[in-house]
Parts: structure tokens; C-alpha cells; sequence
């Protein structure tokens, strides 16, 4: 494997995607290899058939590596919302004199809360919403907090769990395809560093990532997750109810979403939508309706959540904030962001990676993926230990 490629697959509710990329100039990425592969997806419960996951690891895996020449022995799993528990905590250590932070004053920190938790899963990413030191400022970035004397060190921290059913079905097939380290990122938080502005997440933003099976909301603060949950709601759910309600087949279904705005407010009921083989027909109010409708299942989940985490806090950020979007279930209905804005009562807006050709909602997932493994490994490397170790600033 190239010294500055990283392997990544990425797992959504209907398809995974291996690839292999590395940084490019002026915060661009270059890629080596990439294959999608579909197979039965899942829901809030697990997977639908964790042999169909199986095999679809297997034929993307296998499709890249005919093209590739080297060994790959390291990759990278990014672990959707439905597979994560997540935990919060504030926890503080305190010193007998003053001294200056280093990386492992913040290590001991997520160990020492980390075991206070006193939770018998799988730990496999921790990161904060803010440090603070015995003055109570608030510090987003532990690199800031290097070489700063103090006899106070307080975090509120944020801890992510892997379900055993996802590490257990992953870890097998990567093992057996040859992988020695398998490393698991969760998808939402990487989606929510890279996607939403550092600024924007010094107060409360909002991620909603709509897919095809299954979609997530995430409530992002500083460099944490405070809360998430996922629903059994995404594009799936409307070409379902396109299947129920005019009796179409999936095919057909897929046809008529392709072909539908929801942007705007009524249309003519003499608008009528005409498949493409010229054999059926819909209006095209119809057909809104329906789409409509399958868009507000989703919205109302959405209403609930904040119901109940938020119910009682009116701070302004709360109230302003954005809910940005991404997903691929956006591309599947023109229209999706302004309807879940009218529905929700609140701004909206769609958030794609700034890149050329991945300047899409479905990219999202795997730019953020890769943007973190790479981020991950440079973490891990001499240069910047060397540094932080010793209470210094890597410049």
C-alpha cells in the first residue's frame, strides 16, 4: 500500500463502498481505487441478512484490489449511527502543583472518564465537546491546550460505542480478507467535523443525514456528538409508499420519484405525470402528496427528538441554528430540503464536501470518512507525538 493512501469502507443502509485515497493539495484528496456494491441493508435493528453485508464487503474489496498493486494490511470502517450508543461526561483532573498539558494529560483524562463510565462495550472513538482549564475558558482543540500550565484539567467528553453485532460481522470479513488492523470511525462524527464549520460548532448545530433505509440526526458541540438517534426513515420510505398508493412496482416507483419536485406549493390537477414508455399515468398532485407524506414519517421523528432532548431550552442558538442536511436520500427527491424546512418550522440547508465532483450529498459520508483516517494516522505518527508528548505545538 502507497505510504500515503489510506483504505476506508464505507458503510450505508444499502451500499458500501471500499476505496483508497490519500491528501491532495490545497485540502483536495486523491484516489487510488473506489467500488460500490449493494446488498440488503438495515434498520435500527441490525442488518437485514449479515451475509448479504458480507458479500458485498467481499466484492467491493476484491473489485479494488484486482486493480491495485501492493498490500493494503491496515483499513478503516466507518460505523453508521444505527451501530453507535453514545455516552456523555464531564470528568476533571486535578494536579498537586502547576504543570503544562500535554497529549498525555488529555489521554489520561478519557481513560480515567472512560472507566468511571463503567460500560462493558466496545469503545471506539472519544472525543470532546470542550476542555476547560482552572480559569473555566473553554478550549474546542486539545492541541490549544499544549504547554499550558495549570492544576486544572476538565473535559466534557463524548464516548462512542460499537454495537457487537456490526464489530463482530466486520472485523470477521476484513480479518479473512486479509486486513491485520481494522479501525472503526463513526460515520455521523466524521461527518459532523468535516461537513459543519468549527464556528458553527462552538454552539449547537444540527446534522441530518438522510439515506436510503435509515437516516440520523446528530446535535454537534465543538468537536462532540450530545445527542443522535437514527430512524427507519429515508428515500426506501417513499418509493414504498409510491408502490402502496398507486400500485406501481419498484421500478415504477423509482420512475416517478426521479421525476418529482416538492419544492413548490400546489400544482395544476390537470398536471399529469406519464411514465416513460408512455403506458401510465398519474396527476401529478397525486403524486406529491405521497411524496409529501413519506417526507413528514421522517419529520415527524425529527420533531420528537428535539421534543425530547430540547423540549425546555429556548437559548437563541436552539432557535436560529440551521438544521444542515446530507445524504443520499436528498438526491432522490427534488425539493426534500425546502418541504423538511417548511415541515420543521426552521432553516435548512444542504451540506456537501467542497470538492470538485464530490460536491454531493452521497459523497459526504466517504470524504468525511477519509478526511479522518487520514487525520488519524498523522496523529499517530512520530512527529506529532513527539511534540504534544512533551507539552509543545507542532507548527
Amino acid at each position: 500500500m502507497r505510504n500515503e493512501s489510506v483504505a476506508v469502507l464505507d458503510v450505508r443502509s444499502y451500499e458500501v463502498t471500499f476505496f483508497l485515497g490519500s491528501k491532495g493539495v490545497n485540502d483536495t484528496f486523491v484516489f487510488y481505487g473506489s467500488h460500490t456494491e449493494q446488498f440488503d441493508g438495515f434498520s435500527t435493528e441490525g442488518f437485514y441478512d449479515e451475509d448479504s453485508f458480507r458479500r458485498a464487503v467481499v466484492a467491493a474489496v476484491t473489485s479494488v484490489r484486482q486493480n491495485y498493486e501492493g498490500v493494503i494490511g491496515e483499513i478503516y470502517v466507518g460505523v453508521p449511527s444505527a451501530f453507535i450508543s453514545l455516552q456523555t461526561k464531564g470528568h476533571t483532573l486535578s494536579f498537586p502543583r502547576k504543570r503544562k498539558i500535554s497529549a498525555q494529560d488529555i489521554d489520561l483524562l478519557y481513560e480515567s472518564g472512560l472507566n468511571e463510565l463503567l460500560s462493558e462495550k466496545r469503545c471506539v472513538r472519544r472525543s470532546n465537546m470542550y476542555f476547560a482549564l482552572a480559569d473555566n475558558r473553554k478550549y474546542f482543540s486539545a492541541s490549544d491546550l499544549f504547554g499550558v500550565p495549570t492544576t486544572l484539567l476538565k473535559g466534557a467528553l463524548c464516548y462512542y460505542f460499537i454495537s457487537d453485532a456490526f464489530f463482530h460481522a466486520a472485523n470477521a470479513v476484513l480479518n479473512d480478507l486479509g486486513f491485520a488492523c481494522v479501525r472503526f470511525l463513526p460515520t455521523s462524527l466524521a461527518q459532523s467535523l468535516y461537513l459543519l464549520p468549527e464556528k458553527r460548532r462552538e454552539g449547537y448545530a444540527f446534522l441530518l443525514d438522510v439515506g436510503f433505509l435509515t437516516s440520523s440526526v446528530s446535535v454537534v458541540y465543538g468537536n462532540g456528538i450530545v445527542h443522535e438517534e437514527t430512524f427507519d426513515y429515508g428515500l426506501a420510505t417513499a418509493i414504498v409508499e409510491l408502490m402502496r398508493e398507486l400500485g406501481v412496482d419498484y421500478a415504477t416507483a423509482q420512475e416517478i420519484l426521479r421525476a418529482t419536485d416538492v419544492s413548490g406549493g400546489s400544482v395544476p390537477k390537470e398536471l399529469v405525470w406519464i411514465s416513460e414508455n408512455g403506458e401510465l399515468s398519474f396527476p401529478v398532485q397525486r403524486i406529491n402528496d405521497v411524496v409529501k407524506c413519506a417526507l413528514d414519517m421522517l419529520c415527524e421523528k425529527v420533531e420528537t427528538f428535539f421534543q425530547k432532548y430540547y423540549r425546555d431550552k429556548t437559548t437563541v442558538a436552539l432557535a436560529v441554528n440551521p438544521i444542515s442536511l446530507t445524504g443520499e436520500g436528498l438526491l432522490g427527491v427534488a425539493g426534500a430540503s425546502e418541504h423538511i424546512s417548511k415541515r420543521l418550522n426552521r432553516l435548512t440547508e444542504i451540506v456537501v464536501p467542497d470538492l470538485p465532483y464530490y460536491d454531493k450529498p452521497t459523497f459526504s459520508s466517504r470524504i468525511a470518512l477519509l478526511n479522518m483516517a487520514i487525520n488519524d494516522r498523522e496523529k499517530r505518527g512520530w512527529l506529532y507525538r513527539f511534540f504534544n508528548n512533551f507539552g509543545g505545538k507542532k507548527k
